[in-house]
């Protein structure tokens, strides 16, 4: 037998043998700080997913992290990622972190995993009313917007009490494509007493070493690369909310609505009634989730301010989900963070605002104004006294 035409596959089994055994210790030296300011604006499911990036961004005091949703991808020159980190007054780059489908316990799970670098780090979260809805996370959301790297280093966090832990596990075990069900009912019945880890030592290795090529080297562009700030020295937050008045003007000539012309283009191809019926629901499991990310963050000793946006007032109205309704969900949004000791910035008074909001849920033009001036603010306060946990 001829050996010389299988030596290219011995070779690449040999060299993968050596991948698998190697520690994940001799990659994640490759998440350099380098790395980490490339992936600023990137949205990347390294930055999104991971657990190094993070930790490396924990690690540093230049950057000020931004956590929500879909809203942080949207080409807006007033998006903090891109007006603000030239702003003259900022102390810190804005560094964002969120995407569609990126609603409380997905950014509650990636924040738990960084439990023990969060103490007195400041950082901003951005609370969507469009997420309250009959239902709140779905299956396929959970499965595309969560690791399994991320709840391993939930569970091994040291200083994450098990009371909290019992907490995310039950929540995850309603998930049913969740992994390692056995592990996560040994902690919903017992979390004083884990015997083993989420996922396999092995196992966690491979995954935290595909991790760190993958941050170290992304493939994908930012979302956000082609997007400029309308103007690269603003003198005051008065001149950039004009500016943003004007923006917006230019960009909803189509309709009485303040929405966008290009979604309002989408809205009308649709040529059939919208139903968003299953939105701003009181009930929503969603407020769960954000009760235990608001508790989380509390007994971390973070410094979060969490922004709670509107919607569109005139378009909600429109499609008969009226102004008592979403009142109702905006105070109880307000009600879960400020009753847990939570720095709200409620901005749901502003529902009827033109260019708060540039379509029917996404901050717009001049919401990332107000939001813009509210993160300044609180870049430069001084940090508040964190109280002790609060049970669920």
């Amino acid at each position: 037998m001829k050996l010389k035409p299988y030596i290219p596959i011995m070779v690449s089994l040999a060299l993968f043998g050596v991948f698998l055994l190697l520690p994940a210790s001799w990659f994640t030296g490759l998440i350099s700080n380098k790395a980490v300011a490339d992936q600023r604006l990137s949205l990347n499911e390294q930055v999104l997913k991971g657990t190094l990036i993070q930790n490396k961004l924990f690690e540093s005091n230049h950057y000020y992290p931004i956590y929500g949703s879909s809203e942080l991808g949207k080409d807006d020159p007033f998006n903090p990622g891109i007006v603000m980190h030239k702003h003259k007054h900022v102390a810190q780059k804005p560094y964002l972190i969120g995407t569609g489908g990126s609603t409380d316990l997905i950014n509650a799970v990636g924040l738990a995993s960084q439990y023990n670098n969060l103490k007195g780090k400041k950082l901003a979260f951005i609370i969507s009313p469009q997420w309250f809805t009959n239902r709140g996370l779905t299956n396929n959301n959970f499965n595309a917007r969560i690791s399994q790297t991320q709840i391993d280093k939930l569970f091994e966090q040291p200083h994450l009490s098990p009371e909290l832990k019992q907490r995310y596990a039950k929540r995850l075990l309603h998930f049913k494509n969740v992994q390692n069900k056995s592990f996560l009912r040994q902690v919903a019945k017992n979390p004083d007493n884990i015997s083993h880890s989420y996922v396999a030592p092995f196992k966690e290795n491979q995954l935290l070493k595909i991790e760190a090529i993958k941050s170290a080297y992304p493939l994908a562009s930012s979302p956000l690369e082609h997007v400029k700030p309308l103007n690269d020295n603003y003198e005051s937050w008065k001149a950039m909310r004009k500016d943003a008045e004007v923006y917006g003007g230019e960009h909803t000539k189509s309709n009485k609505f303040g929405i966008r012309d290009k979604y309002w283009d989408l809205i009308k191809a649709r040529k059939r009634k919208i139903n968003r019926n299953y939105e701003f629901n009181k009930n929503s499991p969603e407020f769960t989730d954000l009760a235990l990310l608001v508790d989380t963050m509390r007994a971390a000793g973070a410094d979060v301010q969490y922004i709670s946006i509107p919607a569109n007032g005139k378009w909600y109205d429109h499609i008969g989900i009226d102004s008592e309704r979403r009142q109702g969900v905006y105070k109880k949004i307000n009600h879960t963070v400020t009753s847990r000791d939570g720095k709200l910035y409620d901005m749901t008074d502003k529902d009827y605002e033109p260019f708060v909001i540039s379509d029917a849920v996404h901050i717009g033009w001049k919401g990332w104004v107000y939001i813009n001036q509210r993160i300044n603010h609180h870049m430069h306060e001084k940090p508040q006294n964190i109280k002790k946990e609060r049970s669920a």
